[in-house]
């Protein structure tokens, strides 16, 4: 059995389609198969199970499709563990322009937002998702 990492890009809908840039989450998993087609399968499995929809306040349906991969690779480590490596991207540019501080890591978000309303955090992106 080898590991695998699999992007799946998951798109969302709110109430009718509407000419916005459309929202997408770019999901990025690990997975184990025997061969790259079972880790192909699986992580097709695995972005069809992201299908769903629900009603969000505004009564508006809320629609999340599997759309497909952007990239399944697989990882050269035997064994996960601490430390790991399971995704990498080459990029040309200046490589302090990708550094965030701390402060702006989204592991330090919800402390960070902790005080704020939900109107304050949406952005010119967000917005035109949020119910009305």
């Amino acid at each position: 059995m080898q590991w695998y990492v699999a992007e799946l890009i998951i798109q969302c809908r709110v109430g009718r389609l509407r000419k916005r840039r459309t929202l997408y989450d770019r999901q990025v998993k690990v997975l184990r198969a025997p061969t790259d087609e079972a880790a192909y399968a699986r992580a097709l499995e695995l972005g069809k199970a992201e299908n769903h929809s629900y009603k969000n306040s505004a009564g508006e349906t809320v629609a999340w499709h599997f759309v497909g991969l952007s990239n399944l690779e697989t990882l050269h480590q035997k064994r996960i563990s601490d430390g790991t490596e399971i995704h990498s991207r080459l990029e040309c540019g200046d490589p302090k322009t990708a550094v965030r501080p701390k402060r702006a890591l989204t592991v330090f978000w919800a402390e960070r937002n902790k005080h704020r309303a939900a109107r304050e955090l949406l952005n010119s992106v967000t917005r035109p998702f949020a119910p009305r």
